[in-house]
């Protein structure tokens, strides 16, 4: 049977620990994690903390969606109208780049002006070819990238020179 990627709800803050859990399961599964700054009253301390909170995707045959229903942590597979959700390739392929790249950009202040909802296509870097649509914000530009198959939308900073509207 074909493998293909699904998304599953897990409970919150155990993104991670229920992903080690499914691959000893020999079960592959993928949390896009970030590294942030957090700051407590005695310490900075630089953390990798889920892009999605709840979501951990498995990349599975029919077969083994039980497998996956009995670990402990898992809350149930995403769906979408009605049937469980299938993650494509691609999707799980953009929630690689856009950690890879780091998920914050700083964007310089340019000419070319977007408005919100504007289609915009990234003409270079780790992200090359991908489309979305630009959310506005009082203090930067955002691009933001649709997942499809689970409705889930990854707002990332991106500097305007490499947008184009499409």
């Amino acid at each position: 049977m074909d493998k293909v990627w699904k998304a599953i709800y897990v409970n919150s803050r155990a993104e991670k620990k229920i992903s080690e859990v499914l691959q000893e399961k020999h079960i592959e599964a993928y949390v896009p994690l970030v590294k942030t700054m957090r700051q407590w009253s005695d310490r900075k301390k630089m953390v990798e903390l889920p892009l999605m909170n709840g979501y951990v995707f498995v990349r599975i045959a029919a077969n083994e969606q039980d497998k996956v229903m009995q670990t402990k942590g898992v809350v149930n597979f995403v769906r979408s109208e009605g049937k469980i959700a299938i993650v494509r390739d691609l999707e799980i392929e953009r929630l690689k780049q856009l950690v890879e790249l780091g998920y914050q950009l700083d964007a310089e202040a340019i000419n070319r002006t977007y408005k919100e909802g504007d289609k915009v296509k990234i003409t270079s870097g780790a992200l090359k070819g991908i489309e979305g649509y630009v959310v506005e914000t009082k203090e930067n530009r955002q691009i933001e990238v649709l997942l499809e198959s689970i409705g889930q939308c990854i707002r990332v900073k991106l500097p305007k020179e490499i947008l184009l509207s499409i």
